[in-house]
């Protein structure tokens, strides 16, 4: 989440969402009463006399709109938000009227609140930092599978083919092929993030020199003992030793080992952890939430929507911390199997 501006004394904030997971962000932060600031589309119809009754024409419009809704789609790419029209940058437009705007990655808003709470303003300030982000390479001759790694998003851009038989021609170049894996990279690639090549060969080698030059940047790391490409190397990657190990200080490990730990306490009868939304949730009422993590298609699961934002919002006002977790991930999978969501406690809740 980009935040351009954010002043919760005058109860405005301004950013640009980035992902699925500002989505999250934005439907914990999102609340019945607030003004929704953003551009929308609304069909006008014109009272001249050449129009026709039943058309009307669809126009771009800056719109404000006092919350009465907000849902959060089962996909978790869309966020929709349905209010009263309080301002609009069209005057043909009612007032008076009702609206909704879909929310997804690249969209613009300012959202205004009477009053910015403490939890609100850390969810704004912890997203509006820079986190660490990789940009992942699987490559060889044959083909380049792009990805980026956000938070424990995993997100596979394309995958590149190089058209080059089993061996290097002379006839054949294999310069059109790096330059257009380079170029993905460099439309992907942000400052500050992490540039990790591997794949079997050297191909690796030669391509990570060339994104040193084409990024200006001595953040590319190359990676041995990796042997798979394309799309399924990009995945498989993140799950590699020699990549936990580069990312040890990542959100993805830092997961990684909080589902550990869950499997570990079920496994053994440890009665500290809690799994299933109504179980979660009596947990974190009770303030004994230490960690939450979340699957990101937990809605599939048919639980309600906001008694889990009330959960997680419940969760970190009382000092625990959430995490949002890629379910085609491994231990996105884990978690989904638990119910979509579980939680390590500080000590164990009494027994039904």
């Amino acid at each position: 989440m980009i935040v351009t501006q954010f002043n919760p004394k005058h109860g405005s904030c301004s950013l640009t969402i980035e992902s699925s997971e500002d989505l999250w962000t934005l439907r914990r932060l999102i609340a019945k009463g607030d003004v929704l600031v953003t551009r929308s589309s609304r069909v006008v119809k014109r009272e001249d006399e050449f129009s026709r009754p039943d058309k009307g024409e669809r126009v771009k419009v800056t719109i404000a709109l006092s919350v009465e809704e907000v849902h959060l789609d089962s996909s978790i790419e869309r966020l929709r938000v349905r209010g009263t029209i309080t301002e609009t940058s069209d005057e043909s437009i009612n007032r008076a009227g009702t609206h909704s705007v879909t929310l997804s990655p690249g969209h613009s808003l300012t959202l205004r609140k009477e009053r910015w709470g403490h939890l609100e303003t850390t969810l704004v300030r912890s997203t509006g930092s820079s986190a660490r982000r990789y940009v992942l390479l699987a490559v060889d001759r044959r083909d380049a599978g792009i990805g980026t790694l956000s938070g424990s998003h995993l997100a596979v851009l394309t995958t590149v083919e190089s058209g080059l038989g089993g061996k290097m021609s002379e006839e054949q170049s294999s310069k059109p092929y790096f330059a257009k894996v380079a170029g993905i990279v460099a439309q992907a690639f942000r400052q500050g993030d992490e540039v990790v090549v591997a794949g079997p060969g050297n191909i690796k080698n030669t391509l990570a020199n060339l994104l040193v030059q084409e990024l200006k940047s001595q953040s590319v790391r190359v990676l041995e003992g990796f042997d798979l490409t394309g799309s399924d190397g990009i995945r498989s990657l993140v799950k590699s030793h020699a990549f936990q190990e580069l990312a040890k200080d990542s959100t993805l490990v830092e997961m990684e080992k909080l589902v550990d730990e869950v499997v570990r306490r079920v496994s053994s009868g440890d009665r500290k952890v809690a799994y299933t939304l109504p179980r979660v949730k009596e947990a974190a009422d009770a303030g004994a939430v230490e960690a939450c993590v979340v699957s990101d298609n937990v809605f599939s699961t048919g639980i309600d929507e906001d008694t889990l934002v009330d959960t997680l919002n419940t969760v970190e006002a009382k000092r625990g911390s959430v995490h949002l977790a890629d379910s085609s991930l491994e231990f996105g999978k884990q978690i989904s199997a638990f119910g979509g969501i579980v939680a390590l406690l500080r000590y164990p809740l009494k027994p039904y």
